[in-house]
């Protein structure tokens, strides 16, 4: 759990970073960038610690992963391109559901009453806390439908893939999916010169995924996917709006400082 709770404070910095990053560069562009900077790393990674290939049985559901997440990054950037931030974002509260729930049906992976209850809090206090609003009639609605259902189904897939590989293969396998998915699809225009004019952010972003991704897949080793999502989206949430509040000077609501405190009392309990 701890290594849970880690990932999603590692989400907060890089979706800060992010947001820094986006008044200069296409969230296309960003995406190839952040993919392409992380992958050394993860080769460094592998060749430093287990240097070995996973079984054949690895290969179909990291595969599956790997092209869900590609896909779902390619419809979260399109809904964002179409809709509105504030109806976009709250629509992903669904991930935790359909993550707990394709890990039951999938790999036989079910929540106890207690695990189920936390978790219904943490999406209904992050979705209040990000505005609180669904339309499907939103442009890009779809869009974020499928990136929720893709998100949410490829933590799955990932936590089969691992119990048939290191985590520092699956990592550098996957984000090698991801790379030339988006580089196919996107096939932004970048210019070194306007790059280099950042790179301290850049350096920043790359550490913040690297961790974030890697102590992910560690602690989904022995984390049900639905708890994980979860965690992961109430306490990014929760970072984003404390950052909106001390650094962009931005304004919660009574109601959403309650459900702050709502998310931080089942996180810790969640931890115990």
């Amino acid at each position: 759990m701890e290594f849970a709770l880690l990932s999603a404070l590692c989400w907060v910095g890089f979706d800060y970073v992010r947001k820094r990053l986006s008044a200069f560069f296409s969230a296309p562009a960003m995406s190839v960038v952040f993919s392409a900077t992380v992958l050394p790393a993860y080769l460094v990674y592998w060749l430093s610690f287990s240097r070995t290939l996973p079984q054949f049985d690895y290969f179909y559901p990291a595969t599956i992963s790997g092209v869900l997440a590609g896909v779902g990054s390619v419809c979260f950037i399109r809904a964002l391109a179409l809709g509105k931030v504030a109806v976009m974002l709250p629509m992903l509260c669904l991930t935790p559901v359909i993550a707990g729930s394709a890990a039951w049906v999938w790999m036989g992976e079910a929540l106890s009453l207690t695990e189920t209850v936390a978790v219904a809090v943490l999406v209904l206090a992050s979705f209040i806390l990000q505005g609180g609003r669904l339309s499907v009639q939103e442009p890009g609605a779809g869009y974020i439908l499928v990136t929720s259902f893709c998100w949410g189904l490829c933590i799955v897939f990932d936590k089969q893939a691992l119990q048939h590989s290191p985590v520092d293969f699956h990592i550098l396998y996957v984000t090698f999916i991801v790379l030339v998915l988006n580089s196919i699809l996107f096939r932004p225009s970048l210019s070194l010169d306007k790059l280099s004019k950042h790179k301290a952010m850049w350096v920043l972003a790359a550490l913040c995924f690297s961790l974030a991704v890697t102590l992910q897949f560690i602690a989904l080793q022995s984390i049900q996917p639905g708890i994980l999502e979860a965690l992961k989206r109430a306490i990014g949430i929760i970072g984003a709006g404390l950052i909106g509040v001390y650094v962009f000077k931005e304004k919660l609501t009574p109601t959403q400082w309650t459900c702050v405190g709502v998310i931080l009392c089942t996180s810790v309990l969640f931890s115990q």
